[in-house]
């Protein structure tokens, strides 16, 4: 499967990198001072939990052209700078199939405004990181020696067709588990209630992870705004709620979510899958906030700690 890796941030090069390892035929899209980085000295990681770094050479290009052909095209791009890459996909008729992997709390009517419904699969990376002077540090599993986290991929139409398990397999046979799930859309938007409230709590503390774990208070408004989310998706018809590992969430106590949040916060995996993601992105989280209040507008639900916590973001 030719493929090519849309976007060249940490998640970019870290899927890039470990689809090349794994000898798959995987050219990365970068720009600017990334793009002759990579052509010049290969991709650089370091895997925040073990301190290992990795290094390995990387067939880049800085554009994609409307007579370039990729079986697949993944894109890791924030979704607020997804317009130019639309117009840019739309102008290529030989790309097959498109994977958008990130943050959605909207749908997908914006994507299937710009191109073809038949090409469109969606899905959420595990790994998370940042890029410091061109090396990527990254963390892809909660302690050492732990499980990988797993890629999440859906069909719109929650569907599993030849192409959806043939990238499965792409990425497992490359060491990257993945989940298969029948509802994406409610999938991304459960994680973005759970998500939000948290990286909202964290801009309060300037995006310490481990300074939050210690408020409290803080730690509960977090709990009952992600339980406000939930009930705002239930009430719009998402009863289904996607992982199932989140139906534990809204079943447990207060206190008891506090205490499991806390102890995630307390972890390197949430320094540099969360709070580093949450620093360099502010813009998105912002907007991805607004996404869900719009989504808030259309119930009567009273959200007041999602409220409380968006201040933080500004």
């Amino acid at each position: 499967m030719k493929t090519l890796i849309y976007g060249a941030g940490p998640l970019g090069s870290l899927y890039a990198q470990r689809l090349i390892q794994a000898g798959k035929d995987v050219t990365i899209l970068a720009r600017g001072q990334r793009y002759d980085r990579i052509q010049a000295n290969g991709l650089a990681l370091v895997d925040e939990m073990t301190g290992t770094k990795e290094e390995s050479s990387a067939q880049a290009v800085d554009e994609l052209r409307p007579q370039d052909e990729y079986d697949l095209v993944i894109v890791l791009i924030r979704k607020n700078k997804l317009s130019p890459v639309f117009k840019i996909l739309a102008a290529n008729a030989r790309v097959k199939s498109i994977l958008f992997m990130g943050n959605n709390a909207l749908g997908f009517k914006s994507y299937l405004d710009e191109l073809p419904e038949a090409k469109l699969l969606f899905g959420f990376p595990g790994a998370g990181g940042g890029v410091n002077e061109h090396v990527v540090h990254y963390a892809d599993r909660e302690k050492p020696g732990g499980k990988r986290r797993s890629v999440t991929i859906g069909e719109i139409d929650g569907e599993t067709r030849d192409r959806t398990q043939a990238i499965k397999s792409l990425f497992e046979t490359a060491g990257i588990p993945v989940d298969l799930t029948q509802d994406i859309d409610g999938w991304l938007k459960y994680h973005v209630a759970l998500v939000s409230p948290l990286v909202n709590a964290l801009y309060k503390h300037d995006c310490d992870n481990y300074a939050l774990a210690k408020d409290k208070a803080t730690m509960r408004v977090m709990v009952r705004a992600a339980k406000e989310g939930g009930r705002v998706l239930h009430a719009l018809g998402y009863t289904k709620r996607q992982p199932f590992q989140f139906n534990l969430f809204y079943w447990l106590p207060e206190i008891l979510n506090a205490k499991a949040i806390q102890g995630l916060l307390e972890s390197k995996f949430a320094e540099v899958a969360y709070a580093r993601h949450a620093r360099a992105a502010r813009d998105e989280m912002g907007e991805l906030a607004d996404e869900f209040q719009s989504l808030v507008e259309q119930t009567s639900i009273a959200t007041p700690n999602i409220k409380l916590l968006r201040g933080y973001v500004d």
